[in-house]
């Protein structure tokens, strides 16, 4: 079925609140901004230690990746299914969260970290590094979902070359 209007507005207006409230949390007091490492930008203090950091930590990763990535595992799942049922793969269905897990896991594992040890000892250089990669994220799943995806990927080219694809057509004996 197709998607309502309706609903992508309240996914939209849902999306936004959600990242808002999680934005906003650490300037009412719980957990807390500071420079990163190389003083380019801001993100959470890595130095505190205390419950109010530990506490938004741990429900900052359970709600902004666990749960996120439990979503687009099923979803994916659901989706590789129909492919399988219908015998046309359109999409590499287990690329999203593998960008996911790459893109934020060093993030969140240093998160982690850092809630239970003190990471002052890592180089400001290295603590920098699982930033840099989570802030690729919007730049890694555009390429994913437009290369990936054969529609996209033949309007691309298209556009690019001013060639149209065409797709080879399949012999109904031969499957």
């Amino acid at each position: 079925s197709k998607l309502q209007w309706s609903t992508a507005v309240s996914m939209m207006v849902f999306a936004w609140l959600f990242a808002a409230f999680w934005s906003v949390m650490p300037l009412l007091g719980w957990g807390e901004y500071d420079y990163e490492p190389l003083r380019t930008c801001c993100t959470l203090d890595y130095s505190k230690g205390d419950r109010n950091y530990i506490t938004f930590l741990f429900a900052l990763s359970i709600f902004n990746f666990m749960i996120p990535g439990f979503i687009m595992l099923t979803a994916y799942q659901s989706i590789h299914q129909k492919f399988k049922k219908s015998g046309h793969y359109k999409f590499n269905t287990g690329l999203p969260l593998k960008t996911l897990v790459i893109c934020w896991g060093p993030y969140c594992l240093l998160c982690f970290y850092a809630a239970v040890e003190n990471v002052m000892f890592i180089s400001p250089k290295y603590r920098m590094i699982p930033a840099v990669i989570a802030k690729t994220v919007p730049t890694v799943d555009a390429f994913v979902y437009a290369l990936g995806n054969e529609n996209y990927r033949g309007g691309i080219w298209q556009f690019l070359t001013g060639q149209k694809i065409e797709k080879a057509e399949v012999d109904n004996k031969t499957k």
